[in-house]
């Protein structure tokens, strides 16, 4: 089949797989083959919360470059925040003392997306989150996000999702590009929150947060637009749009696919409502779109040409203009970030092994045996 051709440069910079569980639909094999015949020539993989497809898509693009199919793999995640995990812990003491916490929430393990629940004003304080996109730049960045990942399901850091804050965000932030995702995202979750009180109480919490991102990344933080036919989604936009005129916010669209290629889109959505059920049994689904005209949303990777055409038919669907200049600058950003601000490299692999000195009387083994027991134990794992 030959290879679709696109006149605006684009690299899909928020993508999910089956490893956002029960929200994303193929292996990342499966999104990087088609983004790369769709006209990309990269594509970031950026799972709810995890890294586990990270295997999968270093070992597919050396397979594609092996094949003369240039192509980048970038590496992140979508990560679960909350402004300060400190704060939260004392809420959640406070919580106990009327009502004695699930155990079940405090473990780690698998977690079930539930977006909606991030796009609604917080009803609970102990279940708030937002999302936000961590991109890594280089091996220093990679290191990091391997770092934030495994921080975020620690103990106290673990509930009901794994969870990152500001503290571990400012150290832990070297070698990371950051974007504020979708509607569920950290400047949409202060719409939700504060659209009762009107525009500038928005847009106060938006600069607010920006201000305070941009302290800790500088210019690797974006604002995140994305083209939907969601009503809402065109409030936010908005509202990101404008205060990045305000505080030189530099601005992204996305594409934030979930599934593998345009004909995909009923699997994927029969697969998100079996998530439904599984998590809340009187959840009301609604019904199957019928075509793929009736999707509010469009979620494969595409390539500049159908994010260009995604801004034109769901801004005039929703009744909303916009600067068609600062959109498209939007859309090719996302190019640059990937080619210019993005290394191209592999994770490091090299196999380290332990240094340590021998005590006289004992074997190396020994010597090893007990180093390991006594790390074991610090960790409450022996």
């Amino acid at each position: 089949m030959e290879r679709t051709e696109s006149k605006i440069k684009f690299v899909g910079l928020h993508a999910h797989s089956t490893f956002s569980v029960f929200d994303g639909l193929g292996l990342p094999s499966d999104h990087m083959d088609f983004a790369y015949q769709n006209g990309c020539d990269a594509l970031a993989l950026t799972d709810h919360g995890n890294m586990n497809g990270l295997s999968y898509q270093v070992l597919h693009a050396k397979k594609m470059n092996a094949e003369g199919k240039k192509f980048k793999p970038i590496f992140g995640i979508e990560a679960y925040f909350i402004d300060s995990l400190s704060n939260w812990k004392q809420e959640y003491e406070k919580h106990k003392e009327d009502k004695k916490a699930k155990t079940s929430d405090e473990e780690s393990g698998t977690v079930v997306e539930n977006e909606e629940e991030t796009k609604t004003a917080e009803k609970s304080l102990l279940n708030r989150r937002a999302h936000l996109v961590l991109l890594a730049m280089n091996q220093k960045g990679l290191n990091n996000l391997f770092t934030i990942v495994s921080e975020s399901f620690k103990p106290g850091n673990f509930y009901r999702y794994p969870r990152v804050d500001f503290d571990l965000l400012e150290k832990y932030n070297e070698g990371i590009i950051v974007s504020s995702a979708c509607m569920g995202g950290v400047l949409a979750k202060a719409y939700w929150k504060n659209k009762d009180a009107g525009h500038e109480a928005v847009q106060n919490a938006m600069i607010e947060l920006v201000t305070r991102f941009q302290s800790i990344f500088g210019d690797r933080f974006y604002g995140e637009l994305q083209w939907h036919n969601i009503a809402e989604q065109h409030l936010i936009n908005k509202h990101v749009i404008e205060v990045a005129q305000k505080t030189g916010l530099k601005l992204v669209s996305t594409a934030d696919s979930h599934y593998p290629n345009p004909d995909a889109w009923k699997d994927r959505e029969i697969y998100k409502r079996l998530g439904w059920l599984n998590s809340k049994p009187d959840y009301d689904i609604g019904d199957l779109p019928k075509t793929r005209d009736d999707l509010k949303s469009e979620l494969y990777p595409k390539n500049g040409d159908q994010m260009w055409a995604s801004y034109q038919k769901y801004s005039k669907a929703c009744g909303h203009e916009y600067d068609d200049e600062l959109v498209l600058n939007s859309i090719q950003e996302t190019y640059h970030i990937a080619h210019e601000r993005v290394e191209a490299f592999y994770p490091d692999n090299t196999v380290r092994l332990p240094e340590f000195v021998v005590p006289e009387g004992k074997t190396a083994i020994q010597a090893l045996t007990e180093i390991c027991l006594k790390g074991l134990k610090e960790l409450n794992l022996h």
